[in-house]
This record gives C-alpha cells, sequence and structure tokens, in this order.
C-alpha cells in the first residue's frame, strides 16, 4: 500500500506536464502557420505618379496655373510630344503575390491641358480599361560589316598583347 502512494504523485505529475508540452506545441504550430499566412500575404505597390481622386478634385479648371498644379500634385510624369499644353501624370498600383509575376490592380493617366496663360482648361481621366495593347517588333535591324567569332577575336588580340608598341632601341 505504501509503494502504490508513493507513486502516485510521479504519475500525477506526469500527467501534468503534458497539457503544458502539447500546448507548446499548440503554439509552435500556429506561430508557424501565422508566418506562413503573412508570408502569403500579396504586397502591393504604386509606381509612377498616381493622382488620387482627392488630389484630381484639387485641380480646378480655370483657376488653377502650373505652379500651383506642381505644388498641389507635383511636376508632370511627361509632357506632351505635339503638344507642350499638356501634363502627363501617370501612375499604377500593383500586387504580387510572393514570386509570381505582379498584376496591374489600377492604372491611371491623368491629362491635364493648359490654355496659352498656361491656366488648366480642362483634366481628362483615363484608367486600365482605356489602355490599348501594342505589339512589340521584336526583329533585328541588319547591319553592314562583320562579325567576328571567339577565335578571330583571340588571334586578332594576340598582336594588341603582346607587342607594347611604340618600338625602341
Amino acid at each position: 500500500m505504501v509503494d502504490a502512494v508513493r507513486f502516485a504523485p510521479r504519475q500525477a505529475s506526469h500527467l501534468s506536464r503534458m497539457p503544458s508540452e502539447m500546448t507548446m506545441l499548440v503554439r509552435i504550430f500556429l506561430l508557424v502557420m501565422l508566418s506562413a499566412t503573412v508570408a502569403c500575404s500579396p504586397r502591393s505597390e504604386t509606381r509612377g505618379n498616381y493622382l488620387t481622386d482627392s488630389l484630381i478634385s484639387e485641380i480646378k479648371p480655370g483657376e488653377t496655373d502650373r505652379r500651383t498644379l506642381i505644388r498641389l500634385v507635383g511636376p508632370p510624369s511627361t509632357q506632351g510630344t505635339f503638344d507642350s499644353q499638356v501634363w502627363y501624370y501617370i501612375g499604377r498600383q500593383t500586387e504580387q503575390w510572393a514570386f509570381m509575376k505582379p498584376d496591374v490592380t489600377d492604372q491611371r493617366v491623368v491629362a491635364v491641358y493648359f490654355d496659352d496663360k498656361g491656366i488648366v482648361e480642362h483634366v481628362q481621366r483615363y484608367n486600365k480599361d482605356d489602355a490599348r495593347e501594342v505589339d512589340v517588333v521584336t526583329r533585328e535591324t541588319p547591319t553592314a560589316g562583320h562579325e567576328l567569332g571567339f577565335i578571330e577575336q583571340i588571334i586578332g588580340n594576340l598582336g594588341v598583347l603582346g607587342g607594347g608598341g611604340g618600338g625602341g632601341p
């Protein structure tokens, strides 16, 4: 009877430790799962000069001049190629999941047209739906001449490396 009493506390302490070990394992598992979830969340980026709706609403046609516009929203991304009276603000927002290619979630081009006095005439907005696909030409333009091969380059450089040039006594 005495032996049974002596072993009972040891078994009880062993059993009481088990839930804390399980709790620790559960905590570690939850921490790993939380880390994996955070690592897989998308990374959002804004590129260019992305004008928000509130910034665009501050541009007042007939009132805002070029200097005021620069103070409000900054310098333009580019100016019109054929018409210097047009400023373009170009920006886009993208999301990227891990190593995947970024997806364009929003794209804005805001064209600001000025009159001859430098005052805003009107503001035109373009978004991702207004974009047009452009086919990129991948062919190369042939050039006159001869491309040297590897061996020809090595042989051609032998005289350059060894001579030192200029002659001497």
